[in-house]
């Protein structure tokens, strides 16, 4: 009777440490180190009763410890590898690149030169002449010239284009002779419309005619025309 007394208030008093660990809250931050309980449950004979070989009992060992809360996986870090097809906005978008002259092209150096005179639609008649005027940009260095540009554009596609220049130092030209002779059109086609205008180049070469060329290096001036009337025939 007093073993089975015993076994009963050890039952008890395992019941009680079992009971205690489960109402303790659990901490979200983890605890110091604490040494384990061990409760070792032995049957131990009571006096006077006889002793019996009894089979060999494992004792029961219970380990109360802390248990610790698994910590959320941490967020992975802004240089992290996005999954394929994954589109990925870049946080500072590069600049564009400012453009730059190309190599061997000329720089803008001057105005675009003002035209003074005729006004548009100047007449001009066969074998006549016409003094052309513009404004001065200033002193011209000694490879820089006024590029002066004569230039008739067909009306209809039976008529042909044409088109010529000269390159001064002044800011007047006469043209005439043999230079306006071939924008005059054939009598067929009546009168035409040529336009002039100017800019500054600097010169760069001859061609293979042995006419100046060069590069520009000013913005080119307003259009004004000139009307011509046509050649006589036979002319």
């Amino acid at each position: 009777m007093r073993k089975d007394f015993r076994l009963l208030a050890l039952v008890g008093l395992l019941a009680a440490v079992l009971t205690g660990c489960r109402a303790t809250p659990e901490s979200t931050a983890p605890p110091p180190t604490q040494t384990p309980w061990i409760i070792i449950v032995t049957a131990t004979p009571g006096p006077g009763s006889v002793a019996q070989v009894q089979p060999t009992q494992t004792p029961w060992i219970i380990v109360a410890t802390p248990t610790r809360t698994a910590q959320a996986t941490s967020m992975p870090t802004e240089g992290a590898t996005a999954a394929p097809g994954t589109t990925v906005e870049p946080t500072n978008m590069p600049e564009s690149p400012t453009p730059t002259d190309t190599p061997g092209a000329a720089t803008l150096k001057y105005p675009a030169p003002v035209l003074l005179e005729p006004h548009s639609n100047r007449p001009v008649s066969w074998k006549s002449t016409v003094l052309l005027k513009w404004g001065s940009v200033g002193e011209l260095g000694e490879d820089e010239y006024y590029h002066l540009h004569l230039e008739r554009p067909p009306r209809t596609e039976a008529e042909e284009w044409y088109g010529d220049y000269i390159y001064t130092k002044e800011t007047l030209y006469l043209v005439g002779g043999a230079f306006l002779a071939p924008f005059h059109p054939p009598e067929v086609q009546g009168q035409a419309v040529v336009y002039w205008w100017v800019w500054v180049v600097r010169k760069t070469g001859e061609d293979e005619n042995g006419k100046l060329i060069g590069v520009d290096i000013s913005l080119p001036s307003e259009k004004r025309t000139l009307i011509l009337d046509p050649k006589p025939g036979g002319a």
